[in-house]
């Protein structure tokens, strides 16, 4: 055998510290299969938080824009880790992706057009290692037409507005993403929209700031929206995207009626029968077969705003705090739902809709639906109802309590709801993530006591934070991790 095709079959294989072989394009085409994926490289990188440097599998993910585009999604990252969370159970764990990179910028390829797996991972393998993400560094000079666009009156008022609302410090290049480099989430999105319309005095459709992924695309689609824009008259207030009562004056807007007839106020014989079984059935599930031990239910409020937030671990969290609630506070609180980016039956079928509706779920995703949602929470809370918020957003894959999201921030501070802290223990073990199927394994669920958003904002100040919103995430989950070390399988530290 040739030397020539000895090399490339070790090229396109990979041999673990295990002795175990995998092919990587086996692995791209099973994830490109279940996410909107253009491109992907598979390789290994040293996971350097264990001392027997062991190989992990990595993925550089060239994402398929236009399919994102389709369904309004932003949160690349997200949605993508997602998909990949709900599918890698389906591998054997050797053949699992640790982790993943997106990029916007094309990966390199061969002679013959194909992904240049070790070009590849010359190139971002010391990023991964070093925790960098985001656009490559662009060597040359801009050409003359991109020139254009950063030096443009539009091209200099957006760079202005990104740097505003981002508050990073280097210089913002075209190459950017708004999501990996800036660090604009959704909310960051919305924010930036009020930023720009107060900066062009003139409306600009959600679709030019919705569709873009870089800063090449947002210049670009304001450029364009500008065009056929209305003027904002001097008078209305559109409000600047950071002064106090920005995020108070855009919750009290009322929900979209789509938004607000989803929400269950009535007691109605027919909604309170539903309940009364599902909750009912809940109950004898978690204690028959996950041995479910409340601590602390006596801490829930009987009336009132308030907002429980637990860590989040696994899809069994909120059925586990349901069967461990008091009897009021079970039938009348509402819960904070993620719906998958490319899944929303809730919009398509009435059943399942009128169904959420009942069980008082108010869904939301990190796109299309997140303000409304907000609004809707923020809504549920004026009505002196509760309301269960995972601030961590989607499970975590680790089982340690993540970054809380600001959205939690800007809900409890506006609504000034009071914040019940809630750990869960077991859940992970039950049924995490990366699992399949459920286990038998005990659950135990301490409620803490209340907590309001002033003390925490001072707290969370105190602490190095940069804003009220910030501050009252870092320091609601010191307190959650506090009380979570409480349990006994307890090991997060603070």
């Amino acid at each position: 055998m040739s030397k020539t095709i000895i090399d490339k079959i070790f090229k396109e294989m990979i041999l673990l510290n295990s002795g175990k072989i995998i092919f990587p394009e086996e692995i791209e085409e099973f994830y490109k299969k279940h996410a909107p994926i253009e491109e992907m490289c598979v390789f290994t990188v040293l996971e350097m938080d264990r001392e027997n440097k062991s190989q992990a599998l990595w993925a550089v993910i060239q994402p398929d824009l236009e399919e994102f585009r389709k369904f309004a999604v932003v949160n690349l990252h997200l949605a993508i880790k997602e998909r990949f969370d709900e599918v890698s159970p389906l591998l054997p764990t050797h053949k699992r992706l640790k982790g993943f990179t997106i990029t916007l910028a094309e990966l390199p390829r061969t002679l013959f057009n194909k992904v240049d797996r070790l070009a590849v991972k010359a190139v971002y393998e010391p990023r991964v290692r070093a925790g960098i993400e985001g656009a490559l560094p662009v060597p040359g000079k801009l050409t003359a037409v991109d020139q254009l666009l950063i030096e443009s009156a539009t091209g200099i008022k957006i760079l202005a507005c990104l740097k505003e609302i981002s508050g990073i410090k280097k210089p913002v290049i075209l190459e950017d993403s708004l999501e990996l480099d800036l660090g604009i989430d959704s909310l960051g999105r919305i924010e930036l929209a009020s930023c720009l319309q107060l900066a062009f005095q003139a409306e600009i459709k959600d679709e030019a700031i919705s569709r873009a992924f870089s800063v090449k695309d947002l210049i670009l689609g304001i450029t364009d929206a500008l065009r056929g824009a209305k003027g904002i008259s001097p008078q209305e207030d559109q409000g600047a995207p950071l002064i106090p009562g920005y995020w108070k004056k855009h919750l009290q807007v009322l929900p979209k009626d789509e938004h607000l007839g989803a929400l269950e106020f009535s007691n109605g014989f027919f909604a309170w029968l539903l309940r009364f079984v599902i909750i009912a059935i809940n109950y004898l599930i978690f204690k028959l077969f996950f041995h479910v031990k409340a601590e602390g239910a006596e801490n829930v409020p009987k009336e009132g705003a308030y907002i429980l937030y637990p860590n989040h671990t696994s899809d069994l969290d909120g059925p586990a705090i349901a069967a461990c609630l008091p009897r009021r506070p079970a039938f009348q609180l509402f819960y904070f739902v993620f719906i998958p980016y490319f899944f929303r039956p809730f919009i398509k079928s009435p059943l399942l809709r009128n169904l959420a509706k009942m069980l008082r779920f108010i869904p939301f995703d990190y796109s299309t639906h997140f303000l409304e949602s907000l609004r809707s929470a923020y809504f549920v809370l004026q009505m002196r109802k509760g309301l269960c918020f995972f601030p961590e957003g989607l499970r975590s894959v680790t089982g340690k309590v993540g970054e809380f999201k600001k959205g939690f921030g800007v809900l409890a501070k506006e609504s000034g709801a009071l914040l019940v802290p809630v750990a869960i223990e077991g859940a992970y073990e039950a049924w995490s993530c990366t699992a399949k199927y459920p286990k038998r394994h005990s659950i135990k669920v301490k409620f803490g006591k209340p907590l309001l958003a002033g003390d925490l904002e001072k707290e969370g100040l105190a602490m190095g934070a940069k804003d009220t919103y910030e501050a009252i995430g870092i320091a609601a989950r010191k307190a959650l991790m506090e009380l979570k070390a409480c349990l006994p399988a307890g090991r997060d530290k603070p």
